[in-house]
């Protein structure tokens, strides 16, 4: 994975930055890409790039220029991978298209060129994307329909016309001189509710956005006004027909294995994450099955190190059984601290989850050894994962209500939420209130409502895990690959995949369930499940049954922990971040004494609170 950066404007104006300038926005991303480095200016519009080189490093540089005779010209600049770009070359080999690399960068040109933005639909990989097409003046900025990669962007106004500025962070953005740099208060009090560093386009930042997932903004550069056309693209589910319990196991079988099959596909080393529970071993388990040797890695907290059932016991046990060279990251409190404070202040974003850290440490300790690591995010929003808030949402789904978008918002909000949302309003001084509450905008309701509003049928649980994955897992996923890149490393997320989700809403979630005393239930999840009007509910009874020959009882069985670390205990010894400059003038009296004096206790306020007061200072201080 790499960094990406660019400005452009219309033809008839010159950027307002300099090369020399360029090159130094750009290279706040080498942590990104530390391997090589580009930049083309064409005066009116400049792509640049950092490289991680996971794939042909000879024929995969960037920016990548097509120029051929007979084919449209394509100046490309993008972050990620195509894990099936062998087949797209196939297809557009028999319409008589020559490739001279080895790389997806090549493909994806090609592609571009010859099939333009509906080649978006047959990717099969994440991926962040800039493509301008000199012929016709556009500019495309696309992201995977997932969010697996981000790409921010922004409008910026000058007396004579417009400029679009985009990169993989906010920080090559943030330091444009013609950038108004201000938080966007809305954006806070809906973070304070549910952390996440964006909701939909909206960020922490006012006036800066973030392509949402599966959108594709085209800007006519021949335009003064630079007119923005944004479309949607989708992942496409093949049949809908019901398919028993058989075929859905040997269906998930095949397609998750395949997907990790090709999410290994790299010229660099490649490890995988490993926490012990069902999604990193079976991702592991395939893994060493088609590897000589694999490399894993783990982290938890120093005082879990021996503790019977913890992340890093059940991983060292996994690890021994695969034969596995495993490494572990072990957190104490000191590190927890400093790692928090660091992330803040490199990445410019407040954390959206404790995890994070762990996440970051993994990439400082796996960078000596490989450049990619194999994560299992996105299996719970596919095959049902979460145990509480699919209970709460069974149990919404067979109440005798009225269920309604807005009603659907605010039981998401209640089901996830950090929060109360009738408590934000306290948390701020009356001045930041009152700017709140004039703007008018609840980033978050508005994400929700929006995904509610598209839903089928808000009495189906498939639509709720529809909304969990359109909402949840694109803020893990963003946390995953800000995290690891730190330090250079890809994050990969094979069931993060169009064709693991294409195999997940065919299979439908009657796979969660089984019938009460059912053996099979019960064989699999010791610990039995929950009765509903449906039968007893599983969590990710699929994937178990797919993978019941690689997963052990005690990892089958093994309740899901979302937090490793014990950061609930560890957050106190930030608390002083509470009372900085722009905090005191941020959080009302009442809320600053709560999380000073009592931030243990009450950790689901005081983690929001103190990360916002800590990017305040930073940022803004």
């Amino acid at each position: 994975m790499c960094g990406v950066f660019g400005v452009a404007t219309s033809r008839n104006r010159k950027l307002a930055i300099d090369t020399p300038l360029m090159q130094s926005m750009r290279d706040l991303l080498a942590h990104r890409g530390p391997d090589d480095a580009g930049l083309i200016h064409e005066g009116h519009i400049a792509l640049a790039h950092r490289r991680l080189t996971l794939l042909d490093r000879e024929g995969g540089a960037q920016p990548f220029r097509l120029a051929r005779r007979g084919m449209p010209r394509v100046l490309l600049a993008w972050n990620g991978e195509i894990y099936n770009h062998l087949e797209l070359r196939t297809e557009l080999a028999r319409d008589g298209c020559a490739f001279g690399t080895r790389s997806d960068t090549e493909t994806l040109a090609v592609l571009l060129a010859m099939r333009g933005r509906a080649g978006l639909e047959k990717l099969r990989g994440m991926f962040a994307i800039s493509a301008w097409f000199p012929d016709t003046e556009r500019l495309l900025l696309a992201r995977d329909s997932f969010g697996i990669v981000p790409l921010f962007h922004t409008r910026i106004k000058h007396s004579d016309g417009d400029e679009i500025a985009f990169a993989s962070e906010p920080a090559p953005l943030l330091a444009n001189p013609n950038f108004k740099v201000e938080p966007d208060w809305c954006s806070v009090a809906s973070y304070l509710e549910m952390p996440r560093r964006t909701f939909g386009a909206r960020t922490l930042y006012r006036g800066l956005s973030m392509i949402e997932p599966g959108r594709v903004h085209e800007f006519d550069l021949a335009r003064d006004d630079l007119r923005e056309t944004v479309t949607h693209f989708a992942p496409r589910t093949t049949c809908d027909d019901p398919i028993d319990e058989h075929d859905a196991t040997w269906m998930v079988r095949e397609s998750v294995t395949k997907s990790i099959e090709l999410h290994m596909i790299a010229d660099a080393p490649i490890c995988t994450l490993l926490s012990g529970g069902i999604d990193s071993t079976v991702i592991a388990s395939v893994a060493r099955a088609h590897s000589k040797s694999l490399v894993t890695f783990a982290a938890g907290a120093t005082t879990d190190a021996a503790r019977p059932g913890s992340d890093l016991f059940m991983a060292r046990r996994v690890a021994s059984l695969l034969g596995s060279d495993h490494h572990e990251i072990l957190v104490d409190r000191e590190l927890f601290a400093s790692r928090w404070d660091q992330l803040l202040r490199d990445g410019l974003m407040p954390l959206a989850t404790p995890n994070e850290i762990a996440i970051a440490l993994l990439g400082e300790h796996i960078a000596p050894h490989a450049k990619a690591a194999l994560g299992g995010e996105g299996a719970d929003e596919l095959f049902g994962g979460y145990g509480a808030p699919l209970e709460a949402t069974i149990a919404w789904t067979e109440a005798d209500i009225s269920r309604t978008p807005a009603s659907a918002t605010d039981f998401y909000r209640t089901a996830f939420g950090w929060s109360p949302r009738s408590l934000i309003p306290e948390l701020f001084t009356e001045g930041v209130g009152s700017l709140i509450n004039s703007q008018g905008h609840d980033p978050l309701g508005s994400l929700l409502h929006q995904h509610f509003s598209a839903a089928r049928d808000l009495s189906s649980l498939a639509s709720h895990l529809e909304v969990q994955r359109a909402v949840n897992l694109t803020n893990l996923l963003e946390r995953l690959n800000l995290s690891l890149m730190r330090n250079g490393v890809e994050g990969r997320v094979p069931f993060a995949d169009v064709a693991v989700l294409d195999v997940a809403r065919r299979v439908g979630t009657s796979h969660l369930f089984g019938g009460v005393g059912n053996c099979a239930v019960t064989d699999i999840c010791p610990q039995g499940g929950v009765a509903t009007a449906a039968g007893t509910l599983v969590t990710k009874r699929v994937l178990r049954h797919a993978f019941a020959d690689v997963l052990s009882p005690e990892i089958a069985s093994r309740p899901k922990a979302s937090f490793p670390l014990p950061f609930e205990q560890w957050i106190a010894d930030a608390s002083g971040w509470i009372d900085g400059p722009v905090s005191r003038e941020v959080f009302s009296p009442a809320a600053r004494v709560l999380v000073a004096n009592q931030a243990s206790q009450h950790w689901r306020l005081a983690w929001p609170m103190l990360n916002i007061a800590r990017w305040l200072d930073t940022v803004f201080g």
